[in-house]
């Protein structure tokens, strides 16, 4: 017997979000992940229908589940009319064909339950999701424009920044005095630094005042635009990956599925973003020479030896061929581990001699290259199945002469852009929009716009980095 109450409520809210997303284009609840019970009324109510004499009800149900499951498989928009620089997208599959087929075999529920990614990052943050949808019914506090405040200070606005840290979740302690920035609220605005990848000083200033007052309407459409990104990634990652991460600048190498290697990472500037693309490590770099993409040559490097005659060979700079390239040395701006990858873009994976980058909060500085926090433990790990080590990835080092030493077997990279991060809590890390991108998303999908902020352009990506 077919639960008709909620059949009737699942193909009204496929039907609503259906006419919302193909219609209008406005966000639904982006087609929330149906429940068991929902796919199983679904399929009684289809299985009972006469085929030679369709109802309407039907018809509308299964045009429902086209385009609920064309969203769900990142096949609403087309990654490359949002952003020029995304080059990751699982194939197109023939959603019609593929559902008849299911319909006939019997196996529509199991169909409809493997629309969706399956990693577990896109699941919490799914349920991170409903949360957030809650919080904008009542939205938060805005901090009005003040002084810079920190533990200790009084001002008015304390309590108006306690409420707004409780609002999402974060411990605030107990409200001794109403205006005083007392420890726990210091270590509340801590946790939400940390999260939002600002600097961690338990401050209010300018930054993280900003970062406070992005409206919960607009945290909502940004955890969208992240869904809406892991739809378009790859559904099967190989076990043994390194997934760098432009949003949140980091780096991760996988191996047999599980972290085993972190770093940060430098990324491309806002005129130079980092693409996000597939490709593979095949092969490790000791002592590279960098030869100067001519842009860069023309806009940095000469200009600089037109004011200082001795800047060229004081950086170990020669012509090549009518190119300039830098010399393998410790001011070459590959450092010294470049590790070579085929892309489409012309981007490098590389080590750096500006270490020094690393601490900041904000790491996109780059025109497009990543530079690598741990090249050298890298080299080792990925040489380590061919007899490589620590101690010989700084032989090859101090020997000083370029040696290349091909993968035996390539190691597959992920560059990826997230700007919303759940944890298994549900607790929701924000970065940035520095490229724009969920700006550019977000209208697409035809949600909330963000308030204020001008939107990013992206620049050509020229690397490596002067």
């Amino acid at each position: 017997m077919v639960n008709v109450a909620l059949w009737v409520l699942t193909i009204a809210r496929l039907a609503v979000a259906a006419a919302l997303a193909w219609s209008a284009g406005a966000i639904s609840a982006q087609a929330a992940a149906l429940s068991s019970a929902e796919r199983q009324a679904i399929v009684r109510t289809l299985a009972e229908a006469d085929p030679q004499a369709a109802s309407r009800d039907d018809a509308d149900l299964l045009a429902a589940l086209r385009r609920h499951a064309e969203t769900e498989l990142g096949q609403r928009l087309r990654p490359r009319a949002v952003v020029d620089e995304w080059a990751l997208q699982p194939p197109r599959r023939d959603v019609s064909r593929e559902l008849e087929a299911a319909r006939a075999a019997g196996t529509l529920e199991a169909w409809l339950g493997n629309l969706s990614p399956a990693s577990a990052q896109y699941r919490a943050l799914r349920e991170a999701r409903a949360r957030y949808a809650s919080l904008t019914t009542r939205g938060w506090s805005i901090l009005p424009a003040g002084p810079t405040l920190r533990e200790g200070d009084r001002h008015d606005t304390i309590p108006a920044l306690r409420a707004r840290l409780a609002a999402e979740g974060y411990e605030v302690g107990a409200e001794a005095e109403p205006t005083l920035f007392d420890a726990s609220l210091r270590a509340a605005l801590e946790a939400f630094q940390v999260r939002h990848g600002l600097e961690v000083d338990g401050v209010l200033g300018p930054a993280t005042r900003a970062a406070l007052n992005v409206p919960a309407a607009t945290r909502l459409a940004q955890i969208d635009a992240n869904l809406e990104r892991h739809r378009w990634t790859p559904r099967d990652l190989p076990a043994d990956r390194l997934e760098v991460d432009t949003g949140g600048a980091t780096a991760t190498l996988f191996a047999g599925g599980r972290p085993s290697l972190t770093m940060r990472v430098i990324v491309g500037d806002p005129k130079h973003p980092t693409p996000m693309f597939a490709s593979r490590i095949e092969a490790v770099v000791f002592n590279p020479p960098w030869r100067v993409p001519g842009s860069i040559a023309t806009k940095e490097i000469l200009p600089r030896a037109r004011r200082d005659p001795g800047y060229l060979a004081r950086n170990n700079f020669t012509w090549v061929g009518g190119q300039l390239v830098q010399r393998p040395g410790p001011k070459n701006s590959l450092g010294v581990v470049k590790f070579d990858l085929p892309s489409p873009f012309g981007v490098y994976l590389h080590d750096t001699p500006g270490k020094a980058a690393f601490t900041r909060a904000d790491r996109a500085l780059s025109h497009g290259c990543m530079r690598l926090e741990k090249p050298r433990e890298l080299a080792a790990i990925l040489l380590s199945p061919q007899g490589g080590s620590v101690e010989g990835v700084e032989t090859a080092i101090a020997a000083g002469s370029t040696q290349r030493v091909a993968l035996r077997t390539p190691v597959p990279l992920y560059v990826f852009h997230w700007t919303a991060v759940a944890d298994e809590d549900g607790r929701v890390a924000f970065r940035r929009d520095v490229y724009g991108w969920d700006r550019k998303l977000m209208i697409a999908l035809g949600g909330v716009r963000p308030a204020g902020g001008a939107m990013a352009s992206a620049g050509s990506t020229d690397c490596a980095d002067a």
